[in-house]
């Protein structure tokens, strides 16, 4: 899939600000090290809180938040994973919580939710949905080899097509639901 020439721009930039990754063995430790070295860095620079597969965006009307989710039959020379979305306004969330108890007390972007709040202005969704680029996609990497690309590729997608949407619900009242 080719990527448009602003997105293709977009990540060489990010890619050149990258630390190195060692490659590994193994295509679960170069995901592993791209998501500390790489990815979880530069979330941190714009603003996100978090650490591992999860990072939330500051709000005190919405949850904002994503996560790296593993797809399943990863074996050790590929390593598939999707980044999923999630806005939801707290009010939402409470109201939701008070029908299912069970509910955490924040929503994780990791986990799926029967129920819809994007009547509510929120989000749940793939990054590979929000690119809006033909059909949703999942990222790859490779054990032995360098996961910069992969991680430039995502992180552009996420300033691209997540941070303004977070930027922008952050203190932004809900719509009706």
């Amino acid at each position: 899939m080719s990527l448009p020439f602003a997105e293709r721009s977009e990540v060489r930039r990010v890619r050149e600000s990258l630390a190195p990754v060692e490659p590994a063995a193994s295509a679960r430790q170069v995901y592993g090290a791209m998501l500390e070295h790489q990815i979880a860095p530069t979330l941190r620079g714009w603003g996100l809180v978090g650490d591992g597969e999860r990072f939330d965006y500051p709000s005190r009307v919405w949850h904002l938040s994503l996560a790296f989710v593993p797809v399943s039959w990863n074996t050790v020379s590929r390593f598939q994973f999707d980044v999923n979305v999630v806005a939801v306004s707290r009010v939402a969330w409470h109201q939701w919580r008070v029908h299912e108890p069970s509910l955490p007390e924040s929503p994780d972007a990791a986990v799926y939710y029967a129920h819809d709040f994007v009547p509510g202005g929120g989000i749940v969704a793939r990054l590979g949905e929000l690119q809006r680029e033909g059909p949703d996609r999942r990222w790859t990497v490779h054990g032995g080899a360098d996961p910069t690309p992969v991680a430039a590729e995502v992180l552009a997608a996420l300033r691209r097509h997540v941070l303004p949407q977070f930027a922008g619900r952050a203190e932004a009242r809900p719509l009706p639901a």
